[in-house]
């Protein structure tokens, strides 16, 4: 049973992380004019140096609003198979979906409580060479992620400043994956800043060319995003001061992206995107997206990334999200959020 699911996987050099080049991985993750298969295709392979450790690499797209996680366009250049994947994905418990998929950004699969006692684990990765995996997981609070992976042939834990790298690479799949989804609706939630629109043109340099009445007071805020990107292009080598100058959302509303060229110049749009989160309705609508994320097991300092915020605005969030709910303390304060 074992050899049935073993694939034959293409010999692949492997990268040195001298090669990984993180700014072109971000364009390929805001790649919005791409199908969602090849889409993934190539963030997967833009984010291959610095993820594969020699046992190639996997990614799908996932809904976790039901059981067990419905998965669509899955990449698996790795020893996995598609019925391998399934069965481990079927046979992973409650417990097992929220402590692995439902509460990490970036980890390794064996931080996950149960990993070792996993029957998927025993039966269907260690048959195969695979025992434990870097997981970048990007799951928006209503429900929808993408996971990707690179298997690994023995157990790691992820050091802090690899754990912080790809917590802001996965905040920035998670935005580009929210807004890919709005764009194919057409229309997203009825929440304000929600819907995907064009609120904002800016050339490059961060001249700003028009602003639609929502973003008529974030100019200048908009402005310094797009210098910030700008400036992340010159870090093409280093991949932690690009993320860092790079983050994934302004404001926590909009999402830049590289629209379209005009007269010899490339404009860069604002769309509206902000992380939407159903919870108590006692609670604001930003106060529901930090809390959301929260819920998610982001950290406040993740939750600041993601959201374009600085900390000291999440930890003021929380707080008064805290004081609504009567909560005693965070862990308290997911349990009612979730509770409605």
């Amino acid at each position: 049973m074992a050899e049935a699911r073993r694939r034959d996987v293409p010999s692949r050099p492997r990268m040195a992380s001298s090669t990984f080049d993180l700014v072109r991985a971000l364009e390929a993750v805001y790649a919005l004019d791409r199908p969602e298969g090849p889409w993934l295709r190539g963030v997967v392979d833009a984010l291959r140096p610095g993820l594969e450790d020699g046992l190639g690499m996997a990614a799908y797209i996932y809904d976790a609003s039901v059981r067990p996680l419905a998965i669509r366009e899955p990449i698996l250049d790795c020893p996995l198979d598609g019925a391998g994947l399934s069965a481990v994905v079927g046979r992973s418990d409650e417990s097992y979906v929220r402590g692995a998929w439902l509460a990490k950004v970036a980890a390794t699969a064996s931080e996950t409580p149960g990993f070792a006692e996993h029957p998927g684990v025993r039966e269907i990765f260690h048959p195969v060479g695979i025992h434990d995996v870097l997981v970048v997981n990007a799951l928006d609070p209503l429900g929808v992620g993408c996971l990707i992976g690179a298997p690994l042939r023995r157990l790691r834990r992820l050091r802090d400043a690899e754990r912080e790298r790809w917590e802001r690479v996965g905040a920035h799949v998670q935005a580009a994956l929210r807004l890919r989804l709005r764009l194919k609706a057409s229309a997203g939630p009825a929440e304000e800043g929600a819907s995907g629109g064009v609120e904002a043109v800016l050339a490059r340099g961060g001249k700003v060319e028009h602003l639609e009445p929502p973003a008529e007071r974030a100019g200048a805020a908009l402005r310094d995003a797009v210098l910030a990107m700008d400036r992340a292009r010159r870090f093409r080598r280093k991949p932690d001061r690009a993320l860092a100058s790079w983050r994934a959302l302004v404001r926590a509303r909009w999402t830049l992206v590289h629209d379209f060229e005009a007269g010899g110049d490339r404009y860069i749009v604002a769309r509206a995107n902000a992380a939407s989160a159903t919870g108590p309705q006692v609670l604001s609508a930003r106060e529901r997206q930090v809390v959301g994320c929260l819920a998610l097991g982001h950290s406040p300092k993740v939750i600041a990334y993601e959201l374009g915020l600085s900390h000291s605005t999440v930890r003021v969030l929380l707080a008064r999200a805290t004081a609504k709910l009567g909560a005693r303390d965070r862990a308290d304060l997911i349990e009612k959020f979730r509770a409605g």
